[in-house]
């Protein structure tokens, strides 16, 4: 995508993750470095600023990470996928009613396409290959093999 400077940056939820790592990080600081806490904070200043502009530049070129996101605008995120999975569904069954080459009269009088289910494929019949028997996983050792 292109810039857009337009484009919303969610500030508030973008501090809010990089100050939760910022402090997990200082934490691990604490734990395993304990007497070189305060020297390892002007460092984590750093790289949490670097962070949150970085983040900032990305957003505004379209990456939008679902941490960013709210909750309403993931809810609207997976209803648009739904949607879009429901229309190819759609066009699928009726490219496959239209390979069959049936139609009927519609309410109006017009030809209309029909769409038909067809019924699920059969299994196919096992094969000496596939056969889930005795033959396919046989308890052969060293000793107990016909020569």
């Amino acid at each position: 995508m292109a810039w857009d400077r337009d484009r919303p940056v969610p500030w508030k939820r973008l501090f809010t993750f990089v100050g939760i790592y910022s402090l997990v990080v200082f934490g691990l600081f604490a734990i395993l470095q304990p007497d070189r806490m305060l020297q390892s904070f002007p460092g984590l200043a750093f790289g949490a600023g670097v962070a949150v502009a970085v983040m900032a530049i990305l957003s505004k070129f379209g990456w939008q990470p679902t941490m960013l996101k709210s909750k309403d605008q993931i809810a609207a995120d997976r209803a648009a996928r739904e949607g879009a999975r429901a229309t190819a569904k759609a066009e699928r069954s009726a490219k496959g009613s239209s390979k069959s080459g049936k139609t009927g009269k519609g309410t109006t009088g017009t030809d209309a396409e029909v769409p038909t289910v067809s019924p699920p494929r059969a299994k196919p019949a096992p094969t000496r290959r596939t056969s889930t028997g005795a033959t396919n996983h046989p308890r052969r050792t060293r000793d107990t093999r016909k020569r």
